[in-house]
This record gives C-alpha cells, structure tokens and sequence, in this order.
C-alpha cells in the first residue's frame, strides 16, 4: 500500500518556474516530504524545490528542510539556509513566537497556526536547542480553543509537534527543583514531579513593596533534570492620568470624542447633549484573544445601541440593514461587545492583522472637568502584546 501511494504521489509532480502559482509549490515540498519520510526521497526534485524557496511559504520551507535532512542528516549548508529563513520570518513578543504566511493558502488547508505547528515540529527535529521553541510552544497552547485547535489540520500538526517536543524534554515526567526570589527574598520553591507537572503558581508582589531607587531582581532558577520550567512576569502600574502617553507593543489603539455626524475632535459638552466615540483598532499581526477596554469619563453614561432605555447593560449591537457600517468597520470580528457601567469592553476570539473602527454614544450627565483613562487593548493571554491611547481630561458644562 505504501509503494503504490508512493507511486501515485510520482505522478503529481510539477517543473516548479514562474509560471506556477504558489500553493503548487506548497504542494510539492509536502509531496517531496511525504516520500522522503516513507523511504522513497526524491533527490533531484527535492534540489530544484530548494533554488525555488523564495516563492514558498514558510511552512513549505519547514517541510523542504525536514526533507533535506531525512535526505542527508549530516549536509547541514541547504538546511542552515532554510531555518536562517524561518527564524527571520519569527513573529517574536516577549512570551510567545509563531509566523504569519504573506498569502492564504487554501488549496492546502493551510493556517498560521497550521504553519506554526509545522515549523515547530522542523525546530524540534532539526534545532531542539534553539531559544525560540519554549515561547513557540507558549502561543500555540493559547491559540486552542478549548482542547482542540480550529481546524482539524491545525490539530493535528498541533499535536504531532507538542507530542515530539515532549519526547525531546522528558516534559511530563520533571525532575528538578525550582525556586522563584525577590531582591533576596524567597517568593516559592518546590520539587517539580509527574504528579504536579499539571499545576501553576500564582504570584503577586505590590508595587509599593518593590525597590524605588535601585533595581529590583527577579531571580528564578532550577536545578539540573529532565522537564522544562515555564514562567512569565508583568508589571503592571498605574500613572496620573494627564502624563499618561500613547503606546503601541503591538497594538494601536486611538479615542476620538465628536458630535453627531461631525469629525471634529471634542474636549468639552453641555449636561443632556449626545457625544459620539469613535475607537480605532490597529492590528499589525493577528491577534487571540483580544480585548480592548474604553473607560467611560466620570460624568457621562453610555447609551446601548439595542435598548430602548440608556441605563440597562447590553451585549454586541445588531447589524443595521439600511446602514451597515452604522457602528463602524470590522467591529463584527468582536464576538461580544459589552456596555458596563464604567466602560465599553471589546472581546475577539481571533482578529486578523488589519485596521477596525468601532463606534458607540455617550451623554453628558453632570457638570465638570472629569479625567479620561486612556483606552487599552492586549492580548488576554499574552498581556505584553499592548497598546494604549493618551490620557486626557474631558469638560461638561452645565446645560444652557
């Protein structure tokens, strides 16, 4: 069965020049990879593909180097050149690395978590020492959604990596001690074993007990053993709000105050009158599990686009037939929109690298000069991937 699939993938073959579209490159470095992976490498074609790796996606550069070694483990120059190419095309935050194609490629069911799974799995075989892997591991971990992945190719690729890069670090089955200190102070140690490889541990230090006028040192350290040792720390503190600037770490986020069908930016309003809030969401890379939160000013009340009366708390407007664009661009990749007391949070499961608008009222309800806390988007599970608007202050007079 094995030789005459063998025989049938021989048949499929493509001369890979200009005149072919890429996914049919794609195909082939999968092909050649398949082949050489049952017994049967095709050495001359699997050469060609390799002075035509420019065209090619990243994950069919995975495939075409994890070929090059099933080939000849010890010719290391082609491979190098691959892997040079995949590191470079790394989309790196501090906790978590995965790639993003230039193209969709359908006619191969491929994704960017398929591709990240795929090169991973090339990483494991072909660099298992390579720095980029923990956090590569990290974000594929937070890309499922519950305990698969979205598609079933992301899945499986998901799995096989995960499974190999386990067998490699002897990962459910630690042996070694850790232990976590600040500036000299112990904050947990522990023996990490198979019956707790499964728990985490929380821990939080207040900003007023931390060094002011020196640096303060986080050390977290391990003893020698089979296992990997996983960690993250943030820091999180809050600032006046008039001193507080814009920031992107991956995300933009900007605020702007109008009136009604107007584009001219708003500092101050009159007790009753309606202020329209147009929020811009700019994703350079895709994004899980977004979340982006607009604090309403002291003073003001948001108004829900689905009730009938202002001061109830909804979820995600309706579409508007005869106007669409009513609530902005792009605002239905958020899978829940909600309207609290005090804020506006934006919830998205997956967003796309692009530029989204969403647009929602408030009313002036009570006289004087209010602070606005900036707008903030992040990653919920990946919190550095951030990004924030200026901080500012708002006035409402009283009505006329």
């Amino acid at each position: 069965m094995i030789r005459r699939a063998q025989e049938y993938l021989g048949t499929t073959f493509i001369v890979p020049d200009l005149n072919q579209p890429t996914w049919r490159l794609n195909r082939q470095a999968f092909v050649l990879y398949a082949l050489a992976r049952s017994g049967s490498p095709v050495v001359a074609r699997t050469t060609t593909l390799f002075e035509n790796r420019d065209r090619l996606d990243y994950y069919s550069k995975a495939f075409l180097a994890l070929t090059l070694n099933l080939i000849d483990p010890s010719d290391n120059t082609r491979t190098d050149t691959l892997l040079s190419d995949l590191f470079n095309g790394a989309v790196v935050s501090a906790t978590g690395t995965h790639w993003e194609e230039a193209q969709d490629d359908y006619w191969n069911w491929n994704t960017d978590t398929r591709t990240t799974a795929i090169v991973l799995d090339a990483l494991v075989k072909l660099r298992p020492d390579s720095e980029l892997i923990p956090n590569v591991v990290r974000w594929l971990m937070i890309a499922r959604k519950a305990d698969a992945w979205e598609t079933t190719q992301e899945t499986a690729w998901s799995v096989m990596a995960l499974t190999d890069w386990m067998v490699i670090t002897g990962e459910l089955n630690p042996a070694y001690d850790y232990s976590a200190s600040l500036n000299g102070e112990t904050l947990t140690e522990g023996s990490a074993t198979s019956e707790n490889v499964r728990d985490s541990i929380d821990l939080q230090v207040q900003v007023a007990d931390l060094l002011k006028d020196q640096a303060n040192e986080l050390v977290i350290g391990r003893t020698e053993g089979a296992g990997v040792l996983y960690y993250t720390a943030h820091l999180r503190v809050f600032l006046p709000v008039p001193e507080i600037e814009p920031l992107n770490r991956g995300i933009i986020v900007e605020r702007r105050y109008t009136a009604p069908g107007s584009d001219t930016p708003l500092t101050e309003a009159r007790v009753g009158d309606l202020i329209n809030v147009r929020l811009t969401i700019i994703a350079p890379n895709d994004l899980h599990y977004a979340v982006i939160e607009d604090p309403i000013p002291a003073g003001t009340e948001g108004v829900n686009p689905n009730l009938a009366t202002e001061q109830q708390i909804g979820t995600q407007p309706g579409l508007v037939a005869d106007d669409p664009l009513s609530q902005g661009w792009g605002w239905w990749w958020f899978s829940n929109i909600e309207f609290r007391d005090e804020k506006i949070v934006l919830y998205s499961t997956y967003l796309p690298a692009g530029t989204y608008e969403y647009q929602y009222s408030i009313r002036a309800g009570l006289p004087g000069t209010y602070n606005v806390i900036p707008v903030v988007g992040y990653e919920f599970y990946l919190p550095e991937v951030y990004g924030r608007s200026a901080g500012s202050t708002f006035t409402i007079l009283p009505a006329e």
